[in-house]
């Protein structure tokens, strides 16, 4: 089950369904200067880097993951994630409980493969029926994500 969201590839390997609810695995194939911006929801999260580089910010404060390693965002707090690299990265998310998979479906394209979709500057258009979908499935976007403090 693949999705092509704002320009990643989505997939969904595990959701609530298959968990008794308890968690969702997506597999994440993250273009090259892509971001998902500043956001909450109820749900923990750990990122698994499996290739490539990425940026996690959490509450004000910076990560660089790269292969092998993995970041934690408590649940409801402020995060964000970018791959700011020439590469795409490949990332592991686990998000508990279960639940965010209807975000994802419903806010992607579904697609047949793990393929990058064609590379998108989202419009205004495109971003505010992300937030509202978001809205709907307990996502609260905050906007980009701030330049490094580093």
């Amino acid at each position: 089950e693949h999705y092509h969201v704002l320009g990643a590839t989505l997939s969904i390997t595990a959701d609530s369904a298959t968990t008794d609810g308890e968690f969702l695995v997506l597999d994440m194939l993250v273009p090259p200067m892509f971001e998902n911006g500043l956001h909450t929801h109820e749900q923990s999260e750990v990122f698994h880097v499996i290739e490539g580089e990425a940026r996690l910010h959490v509450d004000g404060r910076d990560q660089t993951l790269g292969p092998g390693t993995s970041g934690y965002v408590p649940g409801g707090d402020v995060h964000g994630f970018a791959n700011e690299g020439d590469a795409v990265c490949r990332v592991v998310a686990v998000m508990t409980p279960g639940g965010a998979e209807g975000f994802f479906r419903e806010a992607g394209q579904p697609t047949d493969d793990r393929s990058l979709p064609e590379p998108i500057e989202p419009t205004e258009e495109m971003l505010q029926s992300l937030f509202a979908t978001g809205e709907r499935h307990g996502f609260e976007f905050l906007g980009p994500l701030p330049q490094r403090a580093d």
